[in-house]
């Protein structure tokens, strides 16, 4: 009866993740737009870039389904199990590793180049455009500091300081890390991108490095879930 309940409840919130997705994508509130040409561009090739993934998804969800249904109950147990890890290795749950670059960010040496200025400052923005960038040149994970970032992940600043996921960014050199399914090639565009051209500007030294092996946290805060609860066996 235990192992009957744990697969309705499996298969339940499978069908509930797709429905939310599809209802978040279709039922956004109309706001006024603020952004930018360079923010709508890099949001349009991300919003691209998340509808095909979004296809892909459903096409491996209804396959899943397929295979459910004409399977027996071992083989059911084993593929939500797999679903459940699939899951949750989307959604940032887990610690992920592989091939990709680490990108640094610090301050330029005054003492090296002669010149008395301001200590620079980082503004929340120009992170969001530098996780755009990366997204644009089809970075798989991303995390910065010991932060994963998620599609929820807010980044932001109180009393000088950056937040992300609600944690303090303070101290420098500030660590991204990014995995990749070309390094190199990940590593060659965003050097030269606009959103680091912007770091530079604002006095930052950027530095990135391709690695063979980079290994991202996983995202340890709550994840809340709208538009699903559970349902009752026999509904």
């Amino acid at each position: 009866m235990k192992e009957r309940q744990w697969m309705f409840a499996t298969i339940a919130l499978i069908l509930g993740g797709m429905l939310a997705i599809q209802f978040e994508t279709t039922n956004n509130p109309i706001v006024r737009d603020t952004r930018d040409l360079y923010e709508l561009r890099a949001d349009l090739e991300k919003e691209k870039q998340r509808q095909q993934e979004l296809n892909e998804e459903l096409e491996r969800y209804n396959a899943l389904l397929d295979n459910y249904k004409g399977n027996g109950k071992e083989e059911k147990i084993v593929a939500m199990e797999e679903a459940l890890a699939d899951l949750k290795k989307q959604a940032g749950l887990t610690t992920v590793s592989g091939q990709g670059i680490v990108i640094t960010i610090e301050p330029f040496n005054d003492e090296l180049i002669g010149v008395d200025r301001p200590k620079p400052k980082i503004e929340p923005d120009m992170l969001r455009r530098l996780v755009n960038e990366l997204n644009r040149y089809d970075a798989k994970e991303i995390s910065i500091g010991d932060q994963r970032i998620i599609s929820k992940t807010p980044v932001r600043e109180v009393n000088g300081v950056i937040y992300i996921n609600n944690e303090p960014i303070s101290s420098f050199p500030i660590e991204i890390k990014v995995l990749a399914k070309n390094n190199e090639k990940l590593q060659q565009k965003i050097i030269a991108s606009p959103a680091v051209e912007e770091f530079v500007r604002e006095n930052f030294n950027v530095e990135s490095t391709p690695k063979s092996k980079v290994i991202l946290p996983a995202y340890e805060k709550p994840v809340r879930v709208k538009f699903m609860k559970p349902v009752k066996e026999g509904t």
